[in-house]
């Protein structure tokens, strides 16, 4: 077991964990003494190191999706992406092939970039 200090969770992430999961807060209960506490910290510490550490937008064919990172505010009016991913975007519409690319806002908040793409396919190659 490491000596290091776990990155500490939210609560209210904590307690939604609890819900979906059926289990209650036991960090009051001396049957578990918070075992269950510590398996949703470590189930949302999980889910967050799996989780991009930038926006990515998913362009498809019919149309695209941005997955926000775990940094991402929750209230998602307030990201920075919300403001240059609208209308605007239509006029050149798709700004790349069908894939999954890292997407970003510029440092003046007007203008979206597109990043590298994440999901690239493997390289075939005959011989």
């Amino acid at each position: 077991m490491s000596d290091e200090t776990p990155i500490p969770v939210d609560p209210a992430r904590v307690r939604a964990v609890l819900a979906v999961m059926g289990w209650y807060d036991d960090r009051e209960h001396t049957d578990l003494a918070g075992v269950l506490w510590e398996l949703a910290e470590e189930v949302i510490r999980a889910a967050d190191a799996a989780s991009p550490e930038t926006h990515v937008i998913d362009i498809r064919p019919d149309g695209w999706d941005i997955r926000h990172p775990t940094s991402c505010p929750a209230d998602l009016s307030a990201c920075p992406l919300r403001d240059v991913t609208g209308p605007g975007m239509a006029a050149s519409w798709p700004p790349a092939p069908p894939g999954r690319y890292e997407c970003f806002v510029n440092d003046l908040g007007d203008r979206f970039l597109l990043g590298d793409r994440v999901d690239q396919e493997e390289v075939r190659t005959d011989g």
